[in-house]
């Protein structure tokens, strides 16, 4: 499969082999596998207990069609982009800017599947064996291989789903890594960035910052943090009495949210 380069706000591309259509059916597969045996398991003790028609029907929902309606959704969050079938295959989601997708990117995707499993499919191949009318017919198979269709056709191998969300799905190799860039991932909700005056510094400056961090982490030697932070705290008139290298990591972790905010 070719490479997809995702361009990023950090001044690298971030390039990812492309997940095959068959890599992707695979892994479904797989999951699919792992919902059946815990389907079945879980019906084979729901059966064994002595309960009432009404808690039978009442359990099924929660312990067997609820977790199996979930699967996709609780494991992409969970396993930051993969389910158990996509890790096997090395395969696994990520947004348009190359990192984990957020909450509402895996919910968005999760909602497609409504339309776009490839149960949903077979099902609709099955009503093509059983329907005379030959209208019919072909509308329901247009309808059931529009998910193979798109996945196809789509230049970066993206199901609806995958364009609804912004997100795609790549090989877990890829030969830049977000962490050799100055990106990271703010997690926190509330942040207040501290220090605005660093969307002022260029690409190579932000480079030069992340250089230095990873040094001094290295290294522990703080004498070149110090150094840069000095020169950074002159040129942008910041005025704080925070540590060299506590003050270099704010700098990053404000300038993500600035520019990711945008």
């Amino acid at each position: 499969m070719p490479n997809i380069k995702i361009p990023t706000v950090f001044n690298i591309d971030l390039e990812f082999e492309a997940a095959d259509l068959g890599r992707r059916l695979v892994a479904y597969l797989l999951d699919l596998i792992i919902r059946v045996a815990y389907v079945l398991v879980a019906m084979y003790f729901i059966e064994k207990a002595d309960l009432s028609a009404t808690d039978r029907s009442v359990i099924y929902a929660v312990v067997v069609l609820l977790p199996v309606s979930l699967y996709y959704l609780v494991s992409e969050l969970l396993m930051r982009g993969q389910s158990l079938g996509k890790r096997v295959m090395d395969v696994k989601v990520v947004s348009l800017m190359g990192n984990v997708p957020s909450l509402s990117q895996v919910a968005l995707r999760w909602m497609f599947r409504l339309i776009e499993s490839p149960l949903l499919t077979m099902f609709f191949i099955g009503a093509i064996l059983t329907e005379t009318s030959p209208f019919t017919a072909l509308m329901v198979l247009l309808i059931g291989m529009l998910p193979v269709v798109m996945v196809l056709r789509s230049p970066l191998n993206q199901r609806l789903g995958d364009m609804a969300a912004g997100t795609i799905l790549v090989r877990t190799r890829q030969r830049h890594r977000l962490e050799d860039t100055i990106f990271r991932e703010i997690a926190q909700e509330n942040y207040e960035p501290r220090f605005p005056q660093i969307l002022r510094l260029s690409d190579r400056d932000l480079s030069k910052i992340k250089s230095v961090i990873d040094s001094t982490h290295r290294s522990q030697d703080f004498v070149m943090a110090e150094r840069i932070s000095f020169k950074i705290k002159e040129v942008l008139h910041i005025e704080s009495d925070m540590p060299a290298l506590e003050f270099l990591e704010t700098l990053l972790n404000d300038y993500n949210y600035l520019v990711t905010r945008k």
